[in-house]
């Protein structure tokens, strides 16, 4: 049985009111649906409300996969690894599962398209030091980034709860994070 994570954050603008939490176990039926187990977790800022199906996995660490390429993105435009979400990596050639990804792609394409090769380059080209002080700096789950630098968010040490994920996200959105 596959594990399945879904994180949501929703922003709007007003004052924030108490924070409150709705379970919503009826949610249970499509995880069920695809024969995956999991946790969804819906964050309204305006509201300050969660909306969570199986709150107990949400505060569980696993690693990232593609929610990884937020962070990514942040330090790779950070330490320059990346000039703009316009600059184009070239494609290495090798044919892999999307057909979307067997191409050059820039920022914006790849993080659309969820490409992993592309996420893979530029963590090679961020390099293990740059990318482990940004993880600490600012305190990114676990912040193991043990494995080769171009998994470990993939199959490697780095591992981080929904519930983390949805606080990461609030302090971009507050811009709290340590990035220019």
């Amino acid at each position: 049985m596959k594990y399945f994570v879904v994180i949501l954050l929703f922003f709007t603008f007003s004052s924030l009111s108490a924070q409150t939490i709705t379970e919503r176990n009826d949610f249970k039926k499509y995880f069920d649906e695809y024969n995956h187990q999991g946790c969804f977790v819906l964050f309204d800022l305006n509201k300050n409300e969660y909306i969570k199906y199986n709150p107990a996995a949400a505060s569980q660490e696993f690693i990232p996969a593609s929610t990884f390429k937020i962070f990514n993105s942040l330090v790779g435009l950070e330490t320059g690894a990346i000039k703009d979400e316009n600059e184009i990596m070239k494609w290495d050639g090798e044919k892999r599962m999307y057909d979307v990804w067997n191409q050059d792609l820039d920022l914006t394409n790849a993080f659309k398209y969820s490409a992993v090769w592309f996420y893979q380059q530029l963590a090679r080209k961020i390099g293990e030091e740059k990318m482990k002080y940004y993880i600490k700096l600012n305190h990114y789950g676990s912040e193991d980034i043990s494995g080769s630098i171009d998994k470990f968010w993939l199959d490697g040490g780095l591992k981080i709860s929904a519930d983390e994920q949805i606080e990461f996200l609030k302090k971009i959105y507050r811009n709290e994070v340590k990035f220019s």
